[in-house]
Formats: C-alpha cells, structure tokens, sequence
C-alpha cells in the first residue's frame, strides 16, 4: 500500500519534471526564433529556475537509466 503511493508520487514528480523541461524549451525556442542577426533575444532565466530545471533534467535521466518504480 505504502509502495503504491510512493510510486504514484514518483511517477507524478516525472511528469512534474518532463512538463518543466518542456516548458523551458519552448521559451528557449521561442526566444530563437524571435532573435535575428541585428537584434539578438538571450533566453533569461532566473537562477531559482535554473535550479529547478538541473533538478528535472537530473530526475529525468536518473528515471531513465534506473527506472520509476521502487
């Protein structure tokens, strides 16, 4: 029962983690695509986020390599 939940909660902090990364590749692209040669548009990213995407991206892969479940 306790497995259960706790496996539950995990799976649920990877898609917590996966809607992050994606969230942060779409502004990264849509700051791409709205830069040009004579106005050039850097990605800005607060360093609380920054963390919190090196935590998704780690989750992520380590869910990867190991897997989801306990």
């Amino acid at each position: 029962m306790w497995m259960d939940m706790l496996n539950k909660i995990l799976l649920m902090i990877l898609i917590m983690s996966s809607l992050n990364v994606v969230r942060h590749l779409y502004y990264f692209g849509q700051a791409w695509v709205k830069s040009d040669s004579e106005n050039p548009e850097k990605y800005k990213i607060s360093d609380f986020s920054l963390w919190v995407l090196s935590i998704s991206i780690a989750y992520i892969l380590t869910s990867l390599i190991n897997g989801v479940y306990i």
